[in-house]
């Protein structure tokens, strides 16, 4: 009863809004990516390539879990080198990087929408061996209409923050009865499956095999050293402001002139988290004085003069990381983006800082606060503060880069450990089926 009303409240608001998105279809090209396959209308290809072969499915919405879940893929490819592994993505940018960077999948779709309608044209051309899924997307038509074809339905490296847990507690009538019917549920923390647990999940079907980001980073390589070196920037203490968003690009430029003072070789190399955002953050450069050098362009300044180094370019920033004294992490000090990746400095042996929201890598985090190989900031004066002492002293920052390390290394295994629970949950079913 309840789903039905969801979905009565779901096609009531979604005629609602038609004006407003067409208008926005019209207005934003962007929008119109993927549209027909989210409306359940497959690519040819893709159909006929599952006429015969059940695949098994696997959904990352974004890149970053897509990029995190590579080396799952390549686990089950190894597993079952005779079925085909369908992936599907939310994202137009993880779709466009799956078509580049996941040789993995034999076959690519954007996720449908949450609609009956929808899901029952997708499903009637595609019967999946099995639906794996990661992080936390629960679609109450996708994943009922799964279990009622008896079709497992396994969460992988699977995250349930108390945000979340609040949230769905006002909707526990609908989502409750679909974290009962989950095949299994491999948990990132102890900490995710309580909760989980807390929220509906059966107790016996929970495993805490940890998160697959801390096994997709691989070495960061030399390429950033180079690059320095070529721009005659390689002496330089090196401060790096990673995946960036509006607001926190001006906290580190007017914090690096602080700092400057005390630390005169100081180098601010500033990489934006979205491309489209090169030319604002150069225009904030211009507009307020600094002296810069873009990785885009042959260097044009005397690199005494250089104060700041703007990563204009896409896939280098980790090649920075193991010559970096120390390493912000964007996405932080604003409430939105929840954080980006502190895995990859960690392993680079770099003290990591952030800002308060980190809910994207919490457990990491706060593992990082907890043992010294990272800290948290909130604004200009704090960061001086806790930055300070580790540009200064090279002690310090390899003692706190070693500490980082360790707790990046010790959480890896991951991928491994959800194999096994995989294998085990279809191997049960199959022999349940004969």
């Amino acid at each position: 009863m309840i789903l039905v009303l969801y979905n009565f409240l779901l096609t009531a608001l979604a005629l609602l809004a038609l004006p407003v998105v067409g208008v926005a279809l019209l207005l934003r090209p962007r929008y119109r990516l993927g549209l027909a396959q989210r409306l359940g209308f497959l690519p040819p290809e893709v159909k006929k390539q599952f006429i015969t072969q059940a695949p098994l499915w696997i959904h990352a919405p974004s890149v970053g879990e897509l990029l995190a879940t590579r080396p799952f893929l390549r686990a089950l490819k190894q597993a079952f080198p005779t079925m085909p592994i369908l992936l599907s993505c939310l994202t137009p940018t993880a779709y466009a990087t799956a078509q580049t960077k996941v040789p993995e999948a034999d076959a690519l779709i954007y996720f449908p929408l949450d609609h009956p309608l929808f899901i029952t044209h997708v499903l009637r051309h595609i019967s999946p061996h099995a639906f794996l899924f990661t992080e936390t997307e629960l679609w109450p038509n996708f994943l009922t209409t799964l279990q009622r074809r008896e079709i497992p339905t396994i969460l992988v490296s699977g995250r349930f923050s108390a945000r979340t847990q609040a949230r769905y507690r006002f909707l526990s009538p609908l989502f409750s009865p679909l974290l009962q019917q989950l095949t299994r549920c491999c948990m990132q923390t102890q900490a995710d499956a309580d909760r989980l647990i807390t929220a509906g999940a059966i107790p016996e079907c929970v495993a805490v095999t940890g998160n697959f980001k801390l096994d997709g980073v691989t070495e960061s390589g030399t390429q950033g050293r180079t690059i320095l070196a070529e721009a005659g920037l390689a002496d330089r203490i090196l401060l790096i402001g990673a995946s960036t968003h509006t607001g926190e690009e001006l906290l580190l430029l007017n914090a690096s002139r602080r700092l400057r003072a005390t630390v005169p070789q100081l180098l601010l190399l500033l990489a934006p988290r979205h491309p489209q955002r090169f030319s604002e953050v150069e225009q904030l450069l211009k507009t307020r004085g600094y002296c810069y050098q873009k990785r885009s362009q042959p260097p044009e300044q005397t690199p005494a003069d250089v104060e700041v180094f703007l990563l204009d370019t896409l896939g280098e920033l980790a090649s920075f990381y193991p010559g970096a004294a120390l390493v912000f992490v964007g996405g932080s000090l604003i409430k939105g983006p929840g954080g980006h990746s502190v895995i990859e400095p960690a392993l680079a042996q770099v003290p990591v800082c952030f800002g308060p929201y980190t809910r994207n890598f919490t457990s990491v985090v706060e593992e990082l606060v907890r043992e010294g190989g990272g800290f948290v900031v909130h604004n200009e004066d704090s960061f001086c503060q806790q930055a300070l002492p580790f540009l200064t002293n090279r002690d310090l920052r390899q003692e706190a880069g070693a500490r980082a390390f360790v707790i990046v290394r010790r959480g890896q295994g991951a991928v491994e450990r959800t194999l096994a629970v995989v294998l085990d949950a279809l191997k049960r079913l199959c022999t349940h089926d004969t």
